[in-house]
């Protein structure tokens, strides 16, 4: 672990025991064991601190959900269960992470703050929609957006419960007892009327976002200038399947690939 990653840990864990605002930078230099002018060095302010926590997690999160997309031993299913299992596995490790997000709120820290958690939230439903309709198919897009939404509902409650109600229960059984839930509501579903129904523009908006995230992340140009030319694509009236597809291949072998689900959600593919 880098001495960057050392700050962050020991910063999450005085952020969810003493709150944001009640923690200085003083005190995250001397749990780290650094001088406060050291620490400056690595952050310039305890808002970088947080956006480098939520950052840092869920990349890790999502760099772990990449490697069992690409497990062509896994079904569809088996591969969500294994992501949702993870997700709620890191939760058990990082509770610091769901307490500031919970007890402090984003949105009281900075406005930068709370666009990256709305933002790793899109990333998280767009991996819900992908991963719904890799499942059961196409019978389900007209109702994805209702059960995305239903189940990271039903998952945040039961972490909320766990978290400040102090209850246990079995996180082993968790995911599967969610999974079953969705089979039951994917099946009720069938003989209604979506509540939230695709919005074409809005998903090829969204889209169009996420590629400019990742053109600002990327960390060499051949990469950037492939994600240029995927935007341009993208904004064509009625962009090449093909092509997309193509493009898409070559980032899921790169150093962006845990983009890469929720740009196929978001692109419907």
């Amino acid at each position: 672990m880098s001495r960057k990653e050392q700050i962050i840990e020991v910063a999450m864990k005085l952020f969810a025991e003493k709150g944001y605002h009640a923690t200085s930078m003083q005190e995250i230099a001397e749990h780290s064991h650094l001088a406060k002018g050291s620490l400056y060095n690595y952050f310039k302010s305890k808002e970088e601190i947080v956006l480098s926590i939520f950052q840092y997690h869920y990349d890790q999160l999502f760099q772990q959900f990449a490697r069992i997309a690409s497990d062509r031993s896994l079904t569809a299913r088996e591969k969500f269960l294994k992501q949702l299992s993870l997700q709620i596995e890191a939760f058990e490790q990082h509770k610091e992470i769901v307490q500031m997000h919970m007890g402090d709120h984003a949105q009281k820290v900075s406005e930068d703050v709370h666009a990256l958690v709305l933002r790793i939230r899109s990333h998280l439903f767009d991996w819900y929609i992908q991963s719904f309709i890799d499942m059961y198919g196409e019978r389900i897009r007209p109702f994805v957006l209702d059960c995305a939404i239903m189940l990271n509902g039903m998952l945040k409650e039961y972490l909320f419960f766990a978290l400040f109600e102090k209850q246990s229960f079995s996180f082993q059984r968790l995911a599967p007892f969610l999974m079953e839930r969705l089979d039951a509501l994917v099946d009720s579903l069938q003989h209604d009327m979506p509540l939230i129904c695709h919005d074409a523009k809005a998903e090829k908006a969204r889209a169009l976002a996420l590629i400019d995230e990742m053109i600002e992340e990327a960390r060499d140009y051949h990469t950037m200038d492939l994600l240029k030319q995927l935007k341009e694509e993208m904004e064509r009236d009625e962009p090449r399947k093909a092509i997309v597809e193509a493009f898409l291949l070559y980032l899921q072998q790169s150093d962006m690939r845990q983009f890469v689900p929720a740009l196929r959600a978001a692109l419907a593919l």
